[in-house]
């Protein structure tokens, strides 16, 4: 495990690592020029960055304070910080299923295209948040975890909410996120992820976008029009009424902010090129 990136591109180029799977976008240059390496996309699908809040605790369990944070957020910014200045690496996604896909929508997306600072103070004014602070627990050893925590962190403090920046490691970050606990006491209001497109094409295996409260995926929404919903595209009859259960969902889930969306981003991955059998794909295959 070599949590720097710097580390991890000098290792690579040496040969004493055959395979980086997330390397840092900054560094993709430098790897494309040295004839050792091979740099490709590692999923034409995609990956959605996201950001989970706390739905339990405050100040997240209260909707409009969910709904302040994407009214201010711009996905440019998140995405930038992911991939750079290349814009054939990242799409703006106003939802939360993968662009290309059949049940795509942007249903309930016009929250997403706010980017108003203004917009989120009244919402937070109007939900009535009182300056406490958000316990923010961010990965540093993921570099699209650690971008987009610094753009949540400087999105917050611009809105006028009081942020607990909490770096780790990855690690402590999948131990700390199970826990139930109020952000005083071993718990948190926010962290962190992404999901691979693949996972997000529809309810079936899509966990993050269910509403089931304890039965939720960390954050534990409690949103029974989500719900609903995928019940509804569970019992669809025909393509169309699949889709119109999803538009649905999509809007619903942006409605209670069953998560943050911070859009559409495609990575790199490099290997040595005397390695054979690198396939594109949501994840690494070792077979």
């Amino acid at each position: 495990i070599m949590p720097d990136p710097a580390t991890a591109s000098a290792a690579l180029q040496s040969g004493e690592v055959d395979w980086w799977e997330t390397p840092l976008a900054d560094l993709i240059p430098v790897l494309k020029g040295n004839r050792n390496i091979a740099v490709d996309i590692a999923d034409p699908m995609g990956n959605i960055g996201a950001f989970r809040m706390n739905h339990l605790h405050p100040p997240f369990d209260n909707v409009k304070i969910r709904r302040a944070v994407l009214a201010a957020m711009n996905q440019e910014d998140y995405m930038r910080a992911i991939v750079g200045d290349d814009d054939n690496l990242w799409k703006p996604l106003p939802g939360f299923f993968t662009p290309g896909t059949p049940l795509y929508t942007e249903a309930g997306g016009e929250i997403l295209k706010m980017k108003s600072i203004d917009a989120a103070k009244k919402l937070l004014a109007e939900g009535g948040y009182s300056g406490q602070p958000v316990v923010c627990v961010v990965g540093q050893d993921l570099a699209p975890v650690k971008a987009q925590g610094e753009v949540t962190a400087d999105l917050l403090k611009r809105m006028g909410m009081n942020v607990d920046f909490v770096a780790t490691d990855w690690g402590t970050v999948g131990a700390r996120r199970a826990q139930k606990t109020p952000p005083g006491q071993g718990g948190w209001n926010m962290f962190h992820t992404w999901h691979a497109g693949a996972d997000c094409i529809n309810p079936s295996s899509y966990t993050a976008i269910r509403g089931n409260g304890d039965k939720a995926w960390f954050g534990w929404p409690n949103s029974p029009g989500v719900e609903k919903e995928v019940e509804a595209w569970f019992d669809a009859a025909t393509i169309d009424d699949e889709k119109a259960a999803i538009a649905r969902l999509n809007k619903q889930a942006l409605e209670d902010v069953i998560f943050a969306p911070t859009g559409v981003f495609l990575s790199y991955q490099a290997w040595r090129r005397n390695v054979s059998g690198i396939v594109k794909g949501p994840l690494p295959f070792f077979w």
